[in-house]
């Protein structure tokens, strides 16, 4: 074997070690899962198999006696994969620049590359293609070579093509190496073709531009590099989302505040006050407090669903009991002499269903208030019905329609993005029943649901809400308004004349307020500041209920029930009162002793609610 056939395989052999030891490398790195890493892998798997072809094929050729057609395969095989190398080049130049590019990437590149594959794949195969020994000179001969040169050329040109479209749409980081690749190959036809004909020096080359990449653009170090710059770009943008949303909230509170503030120091500076002016104005503080609540109680839902601190918590429900409640809180905000709420149920529903009851709750009161916000007049209907999906679950179908003025579309779409950051325009009416529009959507979706918005110019909107829930009772639900009793049930004040209760809360003016709430009732009432002196107010007297405030100072709530359960004196029902409302509250102070709680500011309904569950049976 002639003395260059062993300096050529030197080169051979060295760009395999070094070939080899980037794979392991590389492979032992993090993974990136991107376009451009997957298509990095596979140049190095192909800059190997080139490398071990070559050396094949040069080795083979100074063998005596090898048969016309291992020859002929070698040559091929080493042809097909070198321009199929160069074709995954192309693809990894137009990956790096689709990945800085904005919106949806035309898949013309990667089209002609297919194209280009099968079209190497055909033309490597056909024609004679050997290597030609003569003059101790090691280059292809044959009539396949025109071929490979007409598609080499063409390859080289969509090189520099795709380099000079994708340049700016690269960073500057990448720019760098991508130049040097494309100086490289220049190099290497110099070589060859002007030079040193009787070396090989195309894998060289290749695995020295693949180690080139791998310790620049592939460098896990720029990967982390880039990474951070994101997460730093992301936390610079979520802090000015951040601080654009505290600036709208300010402007929401203030509005309904404002109208607090103002009416109650126009009551305290009135000089003749009749009871005439003081219930206008009451009724207007009252308004405005509840539009306070309503986007407080608006914001902290969508805190804790944008922060993933919101679950799906599931449990047995009745239908009926659903459809109640949501009269009961949609039906006072209808102005009746303009608009009519109408509920309509199939009665072939099942009637109970184990599923999220207070999300599905939410969602179909935020449609409706939505609904109703969009209605001047005429009509405000929700239909229920659905269909049996498998043998355990039912798609529950929830549609709520209105008339008169009609919502458009582009409210409809309007996302907590939108309200992040348009909420301070003068044009803009993103409000608190906006928010719980979005709420609602993002309810649906952790429910797996669909929500769907039909809007007719002029007949008015319709939201097509779907949610499946599994069934827990095929009992058929039936007329559910059959007996309207039961609808006021949960309406009706109780006398609870000789019935004893004791409110403990550490704030004078709470007591005050849940004492007055609690007046119609004609309780016996006692209150307590502390725990420890709920313990002694326990120990010396017999109560019939107990409200317990969560945070106090030195035993909060919780611990005084602790210490009531295991103090060994009669502890009756205990309602916990708690500022914070959520989805798993309930449980969470079920499982600490409590018979229920309330949120505070304490709802008349919600308490009127919980009176009748405790005493109703002693009537």
């Amino acid at each position: 074997m002639p003395t260059k056939v062993y300096a050529s395989l030197a080169f051979t052999i060295i760009s395999l070690v070094f070939m080899i030891l980037v794979f392991i490398m590389y492979l032992s790195k993090k993974k990136y899962k991107k376009l451009e890493n997957y298509i990095f892998l596979f140049m190095t798997i192909l800059t190997i198999i080139l490398i071990i072809s070559e050396f094949f094929y040069v080795y083979m050729l100074h063998i005596k006696g090898i048969d016309n057609f291992i020859s002929q395969f070698a040559c091929h095989t080493y042809t097909f994969v070198a321009i199929l190398w160069l074709a995954c080049l192309i693809l990894y130049i137009w990956a790096l620049s689709i990945k800085n590019k904005q919106g949806k990437a035309k898949p013309l590149i990667p089209i002609l590359m297919v194209i280009l594959v099968l079209f190497t794949f055909g033309v490597s195969f056909i024609g004679d293609l050997v290597l030609d020994n003569n003059i101790d000179l090691y280059v292809f001969a044959g009539t396949g070579t025109y071929g490979v040169y007409i598609v080499g050329f063409f390859v080289m040109i969509l090189v520099l093509v795709t380099l000079m479209k994708s340049f700016k749409l690269m960073k500057k980081e990448q720019r760098i190496p991508i130049i040097f690749t494309f100086l490289m190959f220049i190099l290497m036809f110099a070589l060859q073709l002007g030079f040193e004909k009787d070396f090989n020096t195309l894998t060289f080359f290749y695995s020295f531009i693949v180690t080139t990449l791998y310790f620049t653009i592939e460098s896990q170090d720029y990967q982390l590099v880039d990474e951070l710059k994101k997460k730093k770009a992301e936390a610079e943008e979520a802090d000015m989302q951040k601080t654009a949303f505290l600036s709208n909230m300010s402007h929401e509170i203030r509005t309904p505040l404002n109208t607090i503030l103002g009416f109650s120091e126009s009551l305290l500076e009135e000089k003749e006050l009749t009871k005439e002016i003081v219930v206008r104005d009451v009724k207007l503080i009252n308004d405005a407090s509840i539009t306070l609540l309503e986007l407080i109680n608006n914001i902290l839902d969508i805190s804790r669903i944008e922060s993933g601190k919101e679950t799906v918590e599931e449990k047995d429900y009745n239908l009926q009991n659903l459809i109640f409640d949501i009269n009961s809180v949609i039906s006072p905000k209808i102005n009746k002499q303009v608009l009519k709420f109408n509920i309509k149920v199939s009665d072939d529903l099942p009637s109970k269903y184990y599923g999220d009851y207070i999300k599905v709750y939410k969602i179909l009161v935020c449609v409706l208030l939505n609904a109703i916000k969009y209605t001047s007049y005429g009509e405000v209907n929700i239909e229920i019905n659905g269909k049996e999906d498998t043998d355990d679950t039912y798609m529950l179908n929830f549609v709520i329609s209105n008339t008169g003025h009609a919502m458009k579309q582009e409210d409809f779409n309007k996302d907590f993005n939108d309200f992040v950051m348009l909420g301070d325009d003068a044009q803009n009416t993103i409000d608190s029943t906006t928010l719980g529009l979005i709420i609602a959507k993002r309810l649906i979706n952790m429910l797996n649901g669909e929500i769907s918005f039909v809007n007719k110019p002029g007949y008015g909107t319709r939201y097509e809400i779907s949610i499946k829930q599994k069934v827990a009772d095929y009992e058929k639900i039936g007329n559910v308004f059959e007996n309207k009793e039961q609808i006021l049930a949960t309406d009706q004040l109780l006398d609870c004349t000789g019935k004893k209760i004791l409110i403990v809360d550490d704030n004078r003016i709470n007591i005050k307020l849940a004492s007055k709430l609690l007046e119609p009732y004609n309780f016996e009432i006692d209150s307590a500041l502390s725990g420890q002196e709920t313990l002694e107010k326990v120990k010396n007297e017999k109560y019939d209920l107990i409200f317990l405030d969560h945070m106090m100072p030195e035993m909060d709530g919780i611990a005084t029930m602790k210490a009531l359960k295991a103090s060994g004196y009669f502890v009756p029902p205990v309602i916990a009162l708690t500022a914070n409302s959520y989805t798993g509250l309930k449980d969470m102070y079920i499982q600490n002793g409590f018979s229920n709680y309330l949120s505070k500011p304490i709802n008349f309904k919600e308490l009127n609610k919980v009176i009748n569950e405790i005493f109703k049976s002693d009537k």
